[in-house]
């Protein structure tokens, strides 16, 4: 876009602004604020005509772009500006806007949603987890499970199969379940009894390319763990108070399996949801957006690792292994967007309020205005708009997709990535 300006609509701003840094500037030899203004604009005058500008193009083009109800992604930016010889100022812009599509059918669209079912095994499964906190390990006779702990002493071995001197370590403890499931170290150690002694070839295992090939395990002694009884008293020191009987914990446990199991559900069916409207609507994603989302991932990225990322790591690398994956959640979010145009879904004040007033009671906070202030807050409008978008929509596909329930187990698997405790 180009904005043509006329003197009478940029000069007063651009002397005001001259003005200004006239006051401000310092040159030796000059009282401050007396500097001669044709040296002010020899010293600064292009700093101050592209403030001016910068100033001028946002004003006109916010307006500009209101008017035409364009739909932008990020801030337009000043590719240059010129004045002319019959001083009208030339200011070009550039910027991106949502890319206008229509959705592909939809409305025949099939899915399956997982119904998990929640088991008294299930709830005792959390409630040993609880109580391993509390255990205390004992020997025992029998062979090791993956349960047990076992207390070794290991040996490195050199290729021909003979012990290398200084390499022995004593009285280490294992817990194998702490150990991978598809380590050579966890198979080996599974069935040993105090006494016995295992050679363990670690040149096979994927996960450790860097360790040395061979070690000779003597087995000291296996434990296991010994759990106390879930008592009454148990579960009110457990729970600081808040629950009273072990029936209580055990019902509690429950609730929040379901709770967390129902997210699980409408999370990977969503997941699906979206997968399917990118396969059917690929949309040309603005740039923009693709390096918000990246920006956004490698943030995320150096938080986990405390805020920042180690010496000699390859960020555009990283950033172009997970461009793809960036464009795939901007394509979806340009798809949301749409799908929220065509059923009239709108995020106004009300629905900020009906989510502060859910959340408050679920938080026992008796004062609603107490989250809906924090829920207005600039740092927090992107999250709570993207949640309450995300339920509005949710709700809309579930109404208008063809959802067939699908009755599941929860797997030991699913439980310690869901755990709950």
């Amino acid at each position: 876009m180009t904005l043509t300006l006329e003197p009478s609509e940029y000069q007063s701003k651009l002397d005001e602004n001259y003005k200004l840094a006239q006051e401000n500037v310092q040159v030796k030899g000059f009282r401050k604020g007396k500097v001669p203004l044709d040296m002010v604009k020899r010293l600064v005058g292009k700093e101050i005509e592209s403030e001016t500008v910068e100033t001028l193009a946002s004003e006109m083009f916010s307006k500009i772009a209101s008017e035409q109800k364009l739909k932008l992604v990020g801030r337009a930016r000043i590719r240059h500006f010129e004045f002319t010889d019959d001083k009208l100022l030339n200011i070009y812009l550039m910027y991106e806007v949502q890319p206008e599509f229509d959705l592909a059918p939809y409305k025949d669209y099939t899915f399956k949603k997982a119904e998990y079912e929640i088991t008294p095994e299930d709830v005792e499964r959390e409630v040993k987890g609880i109580l391993r906190e509390q255990g205390v390990w004992m020997s025992k006779d029998s062979e090791a499970t993956e349960d047990d702990l076992v207390v070794v002493d290991y040996q490195q071995l050199d290729d021909s199969g003979m012990p290398i001197i200084g390499k022995r370590t004593e009285n280490q403890e294992i817990v194998l379940k702490m150990i991978r499931k598809d380590s050579p170290m966890r198979t080996a150690l599974t069935g040993v009894k105090s006494g016995d002694e295992r050679v363990i070839d670690l040149s096979g295992d994927p996960n450790e390319p860097s360790t040395p090939k061979r070690y000779k395990f003597y087995i000291k002694e296996v434990k296991q763990l010994d759990l106390p009884e879930l008592t009454d008293d148990l579960a009110k020191e457990l729970t600081q108070g808040h629950l009273q009987t072990a029936a209580e914990l055990r019902a509690d446990i429950e609730s929040r399996l379901k709770a967390t199991f129902k997210r699980k559900a409408e999370d990977d069916l969503l997941e699906e949801i979206a997968k399917k409207f990118i396969e059917d609507n690929p949309v040309e994603v603005p740039h923009t957006m693709i390096h918000s989302f990246e920006d956004m991932m490698i943030e995320n990225a150096a938080r986990q690792l405390g805020g920042k990322f180690p010496k000699g790591f390859d960020v555009q690398a990283f950033r172009r292994e997970i461009s793809p994956n960036a464009k795939r959640q901007a394509q979806w979010m340009l798809i949301r967007y749409k799908l929220a145009e065509v059923a009239g879904i709108k995020i106004d004040e009300q629905t900020i309020r009906d989510l502060a007033e859910t959340d408050a009671k679920e938080m026992g906070i008796p004062d609603v205005n107490q989250v809906l202030q924090t829920y207005l807050k600039e740092d927090m409008q992107n999250y709570v708009f993207e949640r309450a978008m995300r339920e509005k929509l949710f709700a809309y596909l579930i109404s208008t997709l063809k959802i067939t329930p699908e009755p599941k187990r929860v797997s030991d698997e699913m439980m310690s990535e869901e755990a709950v405790n």
